[in-house]
């Protein structure tokens, strides 16, 4: 039975990944996520569903479109199966449970962010306003969220202060950081991010979260410079580097180590 029900979050991670890719090609060009139905890119022909598979279209049609023949963008494949495997991560981690759902919804808008910000250079505000009120919506009503089981005004408080503590530690690193190099060291849609990051996971993670994705962001810097795919003076976005790090702090949440080091 395992089995079955980790094959079936599984592919329903996948649909919500196929979504995704709507949200993320849909949302910097200011269109509806909602209509028209799926369309190519490139030919602007509507995709049949049996074209709109997760995953298996892909193959099948070996990354091309039907009807011009031209490349579909790896990024689709990528999301469908990152979000498959994160929602199958979540459901191994939580269990078939209200804390579930609150985090697929969370991890599902750190995958629509990430990769709007590696395509775009652009982190949405209607995804981390809504992300930063939603979460504190849930501090409130569901405690349980910041390791609370009886108080929800202290896991109120644990995100209020995770908001606070996210956006005001990114919004001193970012002001220092240009009176240093004297050009924008971080964009106000991460310090927008960290803060609905603490909304969700309380300002404890936040200081995880902060230290992953240091540690994250510059050893994959340094690959992406030695590999020359990117140059030293490039923009690299830093909101992926973020989510990567609040995944990996809702993962640790409540874990032993997490609280060696902020306890």
């Amino acid at each position: 039975m395992n089995i079955i029900l980790s094959i079936l979050f599984f592919i329903v991670g996948t649909c919500l990944g196929s979504f995704a890719n709507v949200c993320i090609y849909r949302l910097p060009k200011g269109k509806s996520i909602i209509w028209p139905p799926s369309f190519c890119p490139k030919c602007n022909h509507e995709i049949f569903w049996y074209d709109n598979l997760p995953l298996i279209s892909f193959l099948l049609l070996k990354g091309k479109c039907r009807f011009c023949q031209e490349k579909i963008a790896s990024r689709y494949f990528i999301v469908e199966f990152l979000t498959g495997a994160l929602t199958l991560s979540l459901f191994l981690r939580f269990g078939i449970s209200l804390e579930f759902l609150i985090y697929l919804i969370f991890v599902l808008s750190l995958i629509i962010v990430s990769f709007i910000d590696i395509e775009n250079f652009l982190i949405p505000d209607c995804i981390v306003y809504s992300g930063i009120g939603l979460g504190l919506v849930l501090s409130f009503f569901y405690p349980g969220l910041h390791l609370s089981s009886s108080s929800r005004l202290v896991a109120l408080k644990s995100g209020f202060l995770g908001v606070l503590l996210g956006g005001g530690s990114l919004f001193i690193i970012g002001y220092l950081g240009g009176l240093v190099f004297k050009k924008e060291a971080m964009g106000g849609g991460d310090v927008k991010l960290l803060a609905m990051v603490g909304a969700f996971l309380g300002y404890k993670s936040v200081f995880l979260t902060i230290f992953f994705s240091s540690l994250a962001g510059s050893i994959i810097s340094l690959i992406l410079i030695f590999l020359k795919i990117k140059k030293r003076t490039d923009y690299i976005p830093y909101g992926p580097y973020l989510a990567l790090a609040a995944v990996i702090s809702l993962f640790w949440k409540g874990h032993y180590f997490l609280n060696f080091l902020i306890d």
